[in-house]
């Protein structure tokens, strides 16, 4: 009964069975062996019908079996009778007196075709994901961009509506101290011309004239006079640099694109910026000499802004902003440094992703940044940051330098 067991075993199994002797001798083979591996097996060498990369293997793996006295798991590749290539998993085991060593081998290229179609399915599935991933990114970066455009929009329309209620009164002083500084000499030349009269005057008279001058300092007021129309000439001349700073600065939006002067627009951005110094941060400007260049001006602005509020922002106490302009070849280039608390590497490799913020809560939104790298991905420059912890930020603003195209 078990000679009959291990017969039907054998021949029915569908594994492939060998048995080889001491010289690797294929002595017999089941019918699977036979189907799989050829007709003509029995009495060749087991190691030529291996694949020549997979023979070396095969020596290996009888030397330990006959040292060891089995061997579990070896996967070789076999030479079908097709010339086609299959991968069995063999496990061996010597056999009665030692004479014979059993291979017990499994076809593996069903095994090797599921794993192809579970990496082909599981490509796919990365595929998606990272297709997901870059959909999840560009909405984020849509919706920062929706969220700060509205933002801009209602800022600006409340910029322009200021700048118009401050120019309109600083309009009538600056066209009233104009005509005072016309026709102060007239007023003099008069009051001189009434000096004689004082003369013929009684005693009386004379005394009171004297007190009345005396009283308002007439000397030093007709000496200082001049002097206070001028001072408020020049202070209504910086309000109007202002109106003008906030004018520009309410054109955040704009879409056209045109001729620019970027100094200009930094220059005008600053007088936005001076009044959060407080006294307390000094600003150092540098301008070069450069080229009127084809941009949305209003967005650099924006740009400009965004790092010299966050400049102002990383100084906790005193400190000092540098800003300086450049041609280098082709490329206009803003440089803005700060003495400020500096960043780490970690906190440099995420700048520009919406909605990340290092401000309190409540105190930044994480989406200037965001907005400022898509506007200079948009005018194909570059925004670039170099810092470290307690040694400040520098900031480089890289705009090609190119000019309105001729049509």
């Amino acid at each position: 009964m078990h000679a009959e067991m291990t017969t039907a075993l054998f021949v029915d199994s569908p594994y492939i069975v060998l048995t080889l002797d001491r010289q690797g001798a294929i002595v017999d083979a089941n019918p699977s062996a036979l189907r799989l591996l050829g007709e003509q097996i029995c009495g060749r060498a087991w190691i030529d019908l291996l694949d020549l990369f997979s023979q070396e293997k095969g020596r290996l793996l009888l030397a330990n079996s006959w040292r060891d006295g089995s061997a579990s798991d070896w996967e070789v590749d076999h030479v079908r009778p097709d010339g086609e290539l299959m991968l069995v998993s063999y496990t061996t085991f010597q056999l009665g007196t030692d004479s014979l060593l059993a291979l017990i081998g499994q076809d593996q290229s069903e095994k090797l075709q599921l794993t192809s179609q579970l990496a082909a399915v599981n490509q796919r599935l990365e595929g998606a994901y990272l297709a997901l991933e870059k959909t999840h990114a560009e909405l984020k970066h849509t919706q920062a961009q929706l969220v700060q455009s509205e933002k801009m929009r209602a800022l600006g329309q409340m910029v322009a509506g200021v700048a118009h209620e401050i120019n309109n009164p600083a309009a009538f002083v600056s066209s009233n101290l104009a005509h005072l500084a016309t026709v102060l000499p007239d007023l003099q030349a008069v009051f001189a011309a009434y000096q004689p009269l004082r003369m013929v005057a009684d005693v009386a008279t004379r005394e009171a004239i004297a007190a009345a001058e005396s009283a308002a300092d007439l000397e030093f007021l007709w000496a200082d006079l001049p002097q206070l129309v001028q001072e408020s000439q020049d202070g209504v001349t910086r309000i109007r640099d202002i109106v003008l700073s906030l004018r520009n600065f309410s054109r955040l939006d704009e879409s056209a694109q045109k001729d620019a002067d970027i100094n200009e627009g930094l220059r005008s951005t600053l007088r936005i910026v001076r009044p959060l110094c407080q006294n307390r941060i000094e600003i150092k400007e540098a301008y070069g000499d450069l080229p009127v260049i084809w941009c949305h001006p209003g967005q650099l602005n924006q740009v400009f802004l965004n790092v010299l509020i966050n400049a102002v922002q990383a100084i906790p106490d005193s400190g000092t902003i540098w800003v300086s302009t450049a041609l280098q070849a082709d490329q206009v280039v803003v440089c803005l440094r700060d003495s400020g608390e500096g960043m780490d590497a970690q906190t440099l490799a995420r700048l520009g992703e919406p909605f990340f913020t290092t401000k309190p809560v409540g105190a930044g939104t994480g989406l200037g940044l965001a907005i400022s790298f898509g506007i200079m991905e948009r005018h194909r420059g570059r925004l670039r940051y170099e810092s470290q912890p307690g040694q400040g930020t520098t900031v480089f603003i890289e705009i090609p330098a190119q000019r309105r195209r001729s049509v």
